[in-house]
């Protein structure tokens, strides 16, 4: 129960950076989509280097294309956000989580992102 609500907290915390990140992007550069769009929200959300974000990117489209069949899901900013919400877990050194962060992702990243 208490690792359940550590990761919820933890999933929630970067996808409303991640949001805010993207509020903030959008909202200066309007004329940015897709992955232009994605890769500078990553560079603002968490300060890291242009080729760092080229990698996440790539990791994340390869990741949906594993995670879906068929091919049916794009890679939109849902999918990035779960694909980095993974990673970042992950990087802390753990494996394996007790909750879905698909699901609080997608329940806080509205779908028409």
């Amino acid at each position: 129960m208490l690792q359940a609500m550590r990761e919820k907290r933890f999933a929630k915390r970067i996808v409303r950076r991640l949001l805010k990140s993207y509020s903030v992007v959008s909202a200066r550069n309007p004329e940015l989509s897709g992955k232009a769009l994605y890769a500078e929200v990553l560079s603002h959300a968490q300060q890291i280097d242009p080729s760092a974000v080229e990698q996440i990117l790539l990791q994340a489209e390869d990741s949906v294309d594993a995670w879906t069949t068929g091919g049916m899901e794009t890679l939109g900013f849902r999918p990035i956000a779960h694909f980095f919400v993974m990673s970042q877990y992950q990087a802390t050194g753990r494996v394996g989580t007790v909750v879905s962060f698909r699901e609080i992702v997608y329940s806080l990243v509205p779908e028409d992102l």
